[in-house]
C-alpha cells in the first residue's frame, strides 16, 4: 500500500513563519541598498554641475553663476537664471533633477504631479539644485542683502571689502566651501534656484531654517527631519561632493562651510 506524503499544518506554518522572517530581514536591506545607490546617482550630478560650472568659469573668467528663480516663484530672472546659461556646459535638462526629488511641484512631462508651486498659478518646479546665495555673481558685485548678520562686521561681510563673492579668485577655501545644494521638495523654495543662507545662523535652531529652504533629509532620516542628523548631499565650489549631516556642514555663524570667509 503507497503512503502519501503530505505536510502538515505546523510544517506549514513553520515554513510560511521562516519566509516572512526572511523578508523581514531582507526588505529593510534592499531598501537601504536602493537607498545608497540613489545617493551615488545623486552625488554624481551633482559632480557633473560643478564640472559644468567650472567649464563655465574658464569661458567667464573666473565668474560664479548667478541666479535668477526667486522663491516664492516671483519676479523670475530667466535670463540671468543659472539652469540656463549653464545649459551649454551641463546639457540635458534632467542632469538638474535629483533621482531622489519627488517634490509634487515637477510639471507632469518630468515625472512631478503638475502642482504649481506655492504663491503662483502657472510656475513649477525647474531644478532640484540651488546655488549657495554667498558664491553668486550679481553682475555689479556689491553685497545684494544689506546689512551682514550680528556678529559680522561690514568689512568683513562678502570677501572682506563689503563685495560679494563673485569669483573664484576671491574664495580662499574651495574644497572646503558648499556651492550645490538640494533644494526643498516643498513649500516657497519649492520653485527657488538658491536658498538664503545667510539668515540661517541667527535662526535658534538653524536646521528648522534650512529646512524651510533646502532638503537637508534628502538622504536620511524622516521626511520631516529638521534635525542636525539629517542627512543630504552637497558639492563643494572644488567639484567634489559628499553626504554630510548637516551639523558637518553648519553650527553656528563661526563654523559653516557656506560663508566663504570661515568656511575650512
Amino acid at each position: 500500500m503507497r503512503v502519501v506524503r503530505a505536510f502538515t499544518l505546523v510544517e506549514l506554518l513553520v515554513v510560511v513563519a521562516i519566509i516572512a522572517l526572511l523578508l523581514a530581514i531582507l526588505l529593510p536591506a534592499l531598501s537601504r541598498a536602493n537607498q545608497a545607490a540613489l545617493t551615488v546617482r545623486d552625488l554624481s550630478n551633482i559632480r557633473n554641475m560643478e564640472q559644468a560650472h567650472w567649464m563655465y568659469m574658464t569661458e567667464w573668467d573666473g565668474r560664479f553663476i548667478s541666479v535668477g528663480l526667486a522663491h516664492g516663484g516671483i519676479h523670475a530672472d530667466e535670463g540671468v537664471a543659472w539652469i540656463n546659461t549653464l545649459q551649454k556646459q551641463y546639457g540635458n535638462k534632467l542632469l538638474a533633477k535629483s533621482p531622489v526629488d519627488d517634490s509634487p511641484h515637477w510639471p507632469e512631462e518630468d515625472g512631478g504631479e503638475g502642482v504649481p508651486v506655492p504663491g503662483t498659478t502657472t510656475q513649477f518646479r525647474r531644478t532640484s539644485y540651488g546655488v549657495n546665495s554667498f558664491l553668486v555673481d550679481f553682475g555689479n558685485g556689491l553685497n545684494p542683502y544689506g546689512p551682514p548678520p550680528s556678529g559680522i562686521s561690514p568689512a568683513d561681510w562678502f570677501g572682506g571689502d563689503g563685495k560679494a563673492y563673485t569669483r573664484l579668485n576671491r574664495v580662499k577655501r574651495p574644497s572646503s566651501t558648499i556651492h550645490f545644494l538640494i533644494m526643498a521638495f516643498e513649500g516657497d523654495y519649492a520653485g527657488a534656484d538658491h536658498p538664503h543662507v545667510e539668515g540661517w545662523v541667527e535662526h535658534p535652531h538653524p536646521p528648522t531654517k534650512a529646512a524651510t529652504q533646502v532638503q537637508i533629509n534628502a538622504h536620511g532620516r524622516s521626511p520631516r527631519d529638521k534635525t542636525w542628523e539629517a542627512r543630504s548631499n552637497w558639492g563643494f565650489l572644488d567639484g567634489h561632493a559628499e553626504t554630510l549631516e548637516f551639523r558637518d556642514v553648519l553650527t553656528d555663524i563661526e563654523f559653516n562651510n557656506f560663508d566663504p570667509r570661515v568656511a575650512q
